[in-house]
């Protein structure tokens, strides 16, 4: 019986895939596994890197499915595509440019059995670029969909076993279209109907911290903006559906605060959309407690000021933000 699936999906990765299969293929797993590798319409030697690491590694290659994309479908469409192919009793991401470690999946495979656990995450180490590396744990109130903090480390699908049938059971699968926040509208789902959820005290997954981000064309923001405003709609709606969104207003609060925060950053900067742009949001905003009280605050101030007034501030605040 296979244990766990782990979904590589990739698109024009030739540069990093070699590394992240060579990861996969170092597991020491006791149990068995199996590599679904989607190739999202790859137009550059990505297919011909996965052949070749094939042919070097047979026994990998027994344990492996290719799916070939005829064209580019995103990264949503071919993570549902690894779904409906996974065997496993847990599924496991790898991102085509990120590693994991080499007993990632045994580790939290073990506390997932330990205790019958829905959700497994451990820690991250963020590789910037010059080599410099940065641990980071998940938050202590990981689990807790009203309490954490909504970020990489605690959402993202990478670091984290989730049982397949926790997702499957609850209609739970990547929106189509929405490859901004994938794995946010997946992971807030499954938080909410999970039982029980852990932290593994390892670091599982070397994360490649892109440096170009900061940089996006109007036409890159533009879409963000559009597929996370589209997830946070969408999320909610299953919430409601499901008869959970009064439990989880705080986290949906929460989630719409980040969906509309690129509207205050630097030449995008526009006050008057971001007040429009979900009101409920600036109106409850001192009841979001997920966020430290000094920035809860500062938004609410913000949402009172003149527009030249909060544009000014916000493009001089910009420059201080890590992004």
């Amino acid at each position: 019986m296979i244990a766990v699936s782990v979904l590589l999906p990739f698109h024009n990765a030739e540069a990093t895939l070699e590394a992240a299969l060579e990861s996969l293929n170092s597991q020491n797993c006791k149990e068995e596994i199996e590599f679904i590798l989607i190739n999202d319409g790859s137009t550059d030697h990505s297919e011909e890197v996965v052949k070749y690491f094939f042919a070097l590694h047979p026994e990998f290659e027994k344990k492996s499915k290719l799916i070939n994309c005829p064209f580019r479908q995103g990264v949503a469409a071919a993570s549902a595509l690894g779904i409906n192919n996974a065997s496993g009793e847990f599924l496991a991401r790898l991102d085509a440019d990120d590693t994991f470690t080499a007993d990632s999946i045994d580790t939290m495979l073990l506390k997932a059995r330990e205790k019958r656990m829905d959700i497994v995450c451990g820690k991250v180490n963020k590789v910037y670029p010059r080599n410099k590396m940065k641990v980071v744990t998940p938050s202590k109130y990981f689990g807790d969909l009203n309490n954490m903090p909504l970020d990489t480390i605690n959402f993202s699908l990478c670091n984290k076993l989730v049982r397949k049938s926790l997702l499957t059971d609850n209609d739970i699968m990547p929106m189509n279209g929405i490859d901004c926040w994938e794995d946010v509208n997946i992971m807030s789902r499954a938080f909410a109907v999970a039982d029980k959820t852990v932290i593994v005290d390892s670091v599982v997954y070397n994360y490649t911290v892109d440096d170009r981000i900061a940089s996006l064309s109007n036409t890159q923001h533009d879409l963000a903006m559009r597929q996370r405003e589209m997830c946070s709609l969408l999320v909610e709606k299953w919430f409601v559906e499901n008869g959970l969104v009064d439990e989880y207003e705080k986290f949906i609060l929460l989630m719409k605060f980040h969906a509309k925060i690129k509207l205050l950053r630097g030449d995008y900067c526009d006050i008057s959309k971001w007040r429009e742009t979900y009101p409920e949001v600036n109106e409850r905003i001192m009841y979001i407690t997920q966020l430290p009280i000094a920035l809860r605050v500062s938004f609410y101030i913000l949402d009172k000021l003149p527009v030249k007034i909060g544009q000014f501030i916000c493009k001089i605040a910009d420059k201080f933000v890590k992004r």
